[in-house]
């Protein structure tokens, strides 16, 4: 089958598989060796797909194609014989959008042939308001450009800012118990005043780079919205501990045993607590990770499932 993707990006032609940036998008292009293109330049495409996948543009550019009355899913329609809509970020997180672009979104999903959704909580949520065929597509990592570090030192890792999607508050508490320098990275909701909260944010860097970074770390804690979960991947990969809320497939998948509620902080700091007081534990949630991640989230299990999902169109 000829595959596509479709995002804001503003590139065209396949990921190869020494991209130093794989991140989750990009990692799945690459397994299903998809063609990308941007949904601003469909008047480029000179080919005839089976299948399209579009991540429909967010904010400020949602906002434009609003604007416009865009038919974005019908003119891609034009070149694939079937269409899917991913969902990014939250089920909820284009609620947040003006008037003009919510209702643009929802007629985008309802012209779509079905959705792609992160995690178990967002199917029925899209199958609710569509009616729409929705799937688990799973989040990916495409290992070969990982190089993690020889050594791990004292430091937990925070994933998030402290905003309302990433919950970088509550991670924060959360780490505290460790008693160690915390490390996170910055996103584009980054507040003034962040920066003091004792938290060493390192710059932007490639995904690879990160994963560097990343493996150094002897915890993790991240409490994001329902959304990607890439976080707990990578750390169940390296096998380092992560703590997090347990409406996300990958942290409740991985880590079944650091999963809580939630908003439940109380329970995630005890485990907190345990994982740094109990070396057997800590040993126990790396061995456990390792093993869930190549059962469940490896390459090969992400293709069996899109072949389940083809079959199903």
């Amino acid at each position: 089958m000829k595959i596509a993707f479709f995002t804001e990006g503003g590139y065209i032609g396949k990921i190869p598989r020494n991209n130093p940036n794989m991140r989750t998008d990009q990692a799945w292009m690459c397994a299903l060796d998809a063609t990308h293109h941007c949904v601003f330049q469909l008047e480029q495409i000179t080919q005839k797909y089976d299948i399209g996948v579009v991540i429909i543009p967010k904010e400020k550019n949602r906002e434009h194609l609003a604007n416009q009355n865009y038919s974005l899913i019908s003119r891609i329609r034009e070149y694939c014989d079937k269409v899917l809509v991913m969902q990014e970020s939250t089920h909820w997180d284009w609620q947040d959008e003006p008037y003009n672009s919510m209702v643009w979104y929802y007629n985008q999903l309802m012209e779509a042939d079905g959705i792609l959704c992160h995690n178990d909580i967002d199917i029925p949520y899209f199958k609710g308001i569509t009616n729409k065929p929705a799937f688990i597509f799973p989040t990916l990592m495409i290992e070969g450009n990982i190089n993690p570090s020889k050594y791990k030192e004292d430091k937990t890792f925070i994933a998030g800012n402290w905003h309302t999607t990433y919950r970088g508050f509550d991670a924060w508490v959360i780490g505290q118990e460790f008693e160690l320098p915390m490390i996170g990275f910055k996103s584009g909701k980054f507040k003034q005043g962040e920066e003091q909260n004792g938290v060493d944010y390192l710059p932007w860097m490639e995904w690879s780079n990160f994963m560097f970074e990343l493996s150094k770390c002897k915890y993790g804690v991240q409490c994001y919205q329902a959304s990607a979960g890439q976080f707990p991947l990578n750390c169940a990969y390296l096998g380092i501990p992560c703590i997090g809320y347990n409406d996300i497939n990958t942290q409740k998948d991985l880590f079944p045993d650091l999963s809580v509620k939630r908003g439940d902080v109380q329970h995630a700091r005890k485990l907190a607590s345990n994982l740094q007081k109990d070396k057997e534990f800590y040993n126990k949630i790396s061995k456990k990770s390792k093993e869930l991640y190549n059962e469940l989230y490896k390459e090969d299990k992400f293709l069996e499932k899109w072949e389940k999902i083809k079959l199903h169109l």
